[in-house]
């Protein structure tokens, strides 16, 4: 094959793939949090738009994180207990963190959490500390009430 023939067929190839992401057949292989809820998204874009109010970077969804704050929460759940994780930094230990934060609560809804974390000076303490780069947030709703566990990594 020719250079000329391999270049048309290298954009041809790339113009599939562009197709494919667009569509959403495939993902890209540094996707973060493609696989969050609409809820988890949302609660990440409120906790970024009040770090944006505060001058704060903000802060990237992480499947990872998001994974074991799902974990945490679906036990709180089935508890019905609402409590910090004692094993987070075991649980992330094959992670690479400096400084973990969390942030765990239950309530009817996700902007009433927020809103809950926010008027809590701990939970704002973490929401805007500017050492944390990536944040997962894991939501389970159970028996009309919300679990909500925030895991900040800096």
């Amino acid at each position: 094959m020719h250079i000329a023939e391999r270049r048309h067929t290298g954009l041809k190839l790339g113009a599939i793939l562009a197709a494919l992401l667009m569509l959403g057949l495939v993902a890209p292989r540094h996707a973060e949090a493609a696989t969050m809820t609409s809820a988890e998204r949302q609660m990440i874009h409120m906790l970024n738009n009040a770090r944006r109010v505060h001058g704060r970077a903000a802060l990237r969804g992480n499947d990872v994180l998001a994974n074991y704050a799902r974990k945490h929460s679906a036990t709180m759940a089935s508890k019905d207990t609402l409590y910090h994780n004692p094993y987070l930094a075991k649980w992330l230990q094959k992670v690479s963190w400096r400084i973990l934060g969390e942030n765990v609560g239950v309530g009817a809804n996700i902007t009433e959490l927020h809103v809950a974390f926010w008027n809590s000076p701990h939970h704002r303490e973490n929401m805007l500390d500017r050492r944390f780069r990536d944040v997962g947030i894991g939501i389970v709703t159970r028996n009309g009430r919300v679990w909500v566990t925030v895991i900040f990594r800096g």
